[in-house]
């Protein structure tokens, strides 16, 4: 299910392999991997055409959809406002997509054997590797915005790693507050973005004081 056919990924978003190519005629969706004479699409497909769906339902055309997704800053703010919505459980998205083993075994060299060690993925009920469509989602965004697939895969591994470390303390030390009504799920969501703000924030703004004036923070 991670490198799917046209005629999987389309049984799997629930659309015709027709509406497929005419998305990806428009420049909706980015070309599948060729190998052999077979045409392959991965997660990414699938979150992609997820979200034309669900833009559709709300009323945008595609020409509008096509605008919307080819701007960095505005896929980032659709993708933020998905985000909200499976946390609040508004969304009509699927939460999981299906992901390609061999392009995360490409992305990290050294991956444990058990890549949902890495908690980038997990397994569903028939084994085969999901990740959340909200981290496929981001990851679009940074792919979008220039970065190579390299770094984005390490941006997301350490996010995943900052938010275990960050559950971890919560359990620790906010376990008799929760158990009085607080919702922990939401309070380390909303502990975890104000962080990663403030960090962001912190990088940009050194970069943009330091920029110039230092060769080799231009290449880090």
């Amino acid at each position: 299910m991670a490198d799917m056919t046209i005629a999987e990924l389309a049984r799997h978003v629930e659309m015709t392999p027709r509406n497929i190519r005419a998305y990806q005629s428009r420049g909706l969706l980015e070309a599948p991997q060729i190998r052999g004479r077979v045409a392959y699409y991965s997660g990414m497909h699938t979150a992609r055409l997820m979200l034309i769906a669900s833009l559709q339902r709300e009323g945008f055309t595609l020409a509008a959809i096509k605008r919307l997704v080819e701007s960095p800053e505005t896929y980032s703010a659709i993708v933020s406002d998905r985000r909200r919505r499976f946390r609040d459980g508004s969304t009509d998205m699927s939460p999981m997509v299906p992901v390609s083993e061999d392009r995360i075994r490409e992305l990290f060299p050294m991956a444990p054997d058990d890549l949902t060690e890495t908690g980038l993925v997990w397994r569903d009920d028939e084994g085969e590797l999901i990740s959340a469509t909200v981290i496929v989602g981001v990851g679009r965004t940074l792919l979008s915005l220039g970065l190579p697939a390299q770094v984005v895969a390490a941006l997301q591994l350490s996010a995943v790693s900052s938010g275990r470390d960050l559950g971890d303390t919560l359990r620790a030390h906010l376990a008799a507050a929760a158990a009085g009504g607080t919702d922990l799920a939401k309070v380390a969501v909303q502990l975890a973005a104000a962080a990663f703000e403030i960090g962001f924030l912190e990088a940009a703004n050194q970069r943009e004081t330091t920029e110039g004036q230092s060769p080799a923070l231009d290449t880090a």
